[in-house]
């Protein structure tokens, strides 16, 4: 079914943005869990039904924190390379499948954001300050793509795999290489600053910690 993301006191609907497709829930564990078997044997059927039930998903986190589509798809391309590579030595059911493709995701995520950094120093130090024209920071109410851009990476990791992905904080903890106290101090903060946000309460430039 689709899942809307709505928070408490709730806040305008898709808070998080995606490519304009519709988030559906790819928490068939039972469908999950007959694939291990076959992704170790590196049986491409196996791969394809994991395609299929994942990609969207892994997609949309990829680019909730990239707000790329390309490199969002790239991402998720290349973590399906390498699980082909490492498929031999996986070990779990599905749900510790899926989490070691949500944390390949990741790490190929945060990756290309500290390229995109590089990138950015580079220009400063070759472009004079006066030639770098900033982006002004919009604000207002149900400006969600601004108030999403004031979070952390790890908060909007965090929201997505717990609101749209409908994971457990366990599930999270192991995406993320922390544990569930962690996630759910992280979510509260993030749909803390959220709400601040985009009721205008605080300037768009600051960041939660």
């Amino acid at each position: 079914m689709t899942f809307t993301y709505e928070l408490s006191p709730p806040i305008p609907k898709s808070i998080l943005q995606t490519q304009g497709r519709a988030i559906t829930r790819d928490s068939d564990n039972a469908s999950l869990d007959a694939l291990p078997e076959g992704v170790r044997r590196l049986a491409p059927e196996a791969f394809r039904d994991l395609y299929e039930l994942l990609a969207d998903g892994l997609n949309s986190f990829a680019y909730s924190m990239l707000r790329d589509g390309s490199a969002a798809e790239d991402a998720v391309q290349q973590a399906f390379l390498e699980l082909v590579q490492a498929a031999p030595t996986i070990r779990g059911d599905g749900r510790a499948l899926r989490a070691w493709l949500f944390r390949s995701v990741r790490f190929r995520c945060l990756d290309e954001i500290r390229r995109r950094e590089r990138r950015r120093e580079t220009l400063h130090a070759q472009v004079p300050d006066d030639l770098i024209s900033t982006v002004p920071s919009p604000g207002g109410e149900g400006d969600l793509e601004a108030a999403m851009s004031q979070l952390t990476h790890q908060q909007r990791s965090v929201l997505f795999l717990r609101h749209v992905m409908g994971m457990s904080g366990h599930e999270v903890a192991v995406i993320l290489e922390t544990n569930r106290a962690a996630v759910f101090a992280t979510a509260a903060r993030a749909e803390r600053r959220l709400r601040q946000l985009l009721a205008g309460d605080g300037p768009m430039a600051e960041r939660s910690a």
